[in-house]
């Protein structure tokens, strides 16, 4: 059999009711081309494991299970670089969550056509649309322009997982071949696959929408990190460790651009942490006159909420 040019790393953890849509959105992909998909389950309690083993024994040709007896997520694995990708054949790499799905039966084919056409690009990424479990909120598209463009570098570290959604995103398997050890500082793929793809081309964004991100699922990754202030505040720290790590390894020459993106983060785990927590010195000492203004005031004031208003409002102003 030929070996196929993309494979899908698909990851899922307790996603029954969602998982079935998942595959059949690959499964319907028009391409000219082989692909294969990994599957990846982490240890999911309910029935997402047999879901699995159901379609790799109707379609043993295209799909590849990975059912893990113990999860590894808790164990500080990111499950791409560790598992999926290693497994991988393709040259180039797609992604998708088990809660997601693709709505573009051209958006394998679409992508793929763009990377091979243009050899200088990493990694290309389209347009999503936003569903909300809750039906509370009408439907909306995330975009990163209203057009094609090549994203700048410093839009890459500005919006750092606010980027891409992964189940829009495509790119080369090359990337991984030499993985720095920066990268497995966090599990935030939406994070740290960008800044890899940076380091070996550019990225380019193609205005489709090509997939559905369900938004805010029960136990997701976002509604986990919403609701738990100790979970956010780890979360934020492996962020900073993350961008530390590429700031070093590009030698410095965006590191502006990373003590922007910075510096909200480090007020907001300060106004979270107690001052006599280890590193809170440490912490205080990188944030510029300004930033340790915002921690003092909004530290007097003693309401987080209005802190977070603030910053979603700051944010919107200047991207950071």
């Amino acid at each position: 059999m030929e070996e196929p040019l993309v494979s899908i790393s698909l990851v899922a953890f307790n996603q029954g009711p969602y998982i079935s849509e998942a595959i059949e959105s690959v499964l319907m992909q028009q391409v000219n081309f082989n692909y294969e998909i990994i599957i990846h389950d982490d240890a999911s309690s309910d029935n997402t494991p047999e879901i699995i083993r159901k379609y790799a024994s109707k379609y043993p040709e295209k799909i590849i299970p990975i059912l893990q007896e113990e999860n590894q997520f808790s164990q500080g694995y990111e499950v791409n670089a560790s598992f999926t990708i290693p497994r991988a054949r393709g040259k180039y790499i797609a992604f998708l969550e088990a809660d997601d799905y693709w709505i573009d039966p051209g958006k394998l084919q679409t992508q793929v056509d763009f990377l091979e056409a243009n050899p200088d690009v990493s990694m290309c990424f389209t347009a999503t649309k936003h569903i909300f479990s809750d039906n509370a909120r009408k439907p909306k598209l995330k975009r990163y322009r209203k057009h094609d463009a090549i994203c700048t570098t410093r839009d890459v570290i500005a919006l750092g997982g606010r980027l891409v959604d992964m189940g829009g995103a495509v790119v080369r398997r090359s990337i991984f071949e030499d993985v720095p050890a920066w990268y497995h500082y966090a599990q935030i793929w939406d994070l740290t696959v960008p800044l890899l793809s940076l380091l070996h081309g550019n990225i380019q964004y193609i205005d489709q929408v090509t997939s559905i991100y369900r938004y805010n699922v029960s136990g997701s990754w976002t509604q986990n990190n919403k609701k738990n202030f100790d979970r956010r505040v780890r979360n934020m720290k492996k962020s900073i460790r993350v961008a530390d790590g590429f700031d070093q390894e590009t030698n410095y020459q965006y590191h502006k651009f990373i003590q922007k993106k910075h510096n909200p983060m480090i007020v907001e785990i300060l106004l979270l942490k107690n001052e006599n927590d280890q590193d809170f010195d440490e912490l205080y000492a990188r944030l510029p006159v300004i930033s340790k203004l915002e921690y003092k005031f909004f530290k007097r004031i003693g309401v987080f909420k209005l802190w977070e208003i603030y910053r979603h409002n700051k944010r919107i102003l200047t991207g950071y």
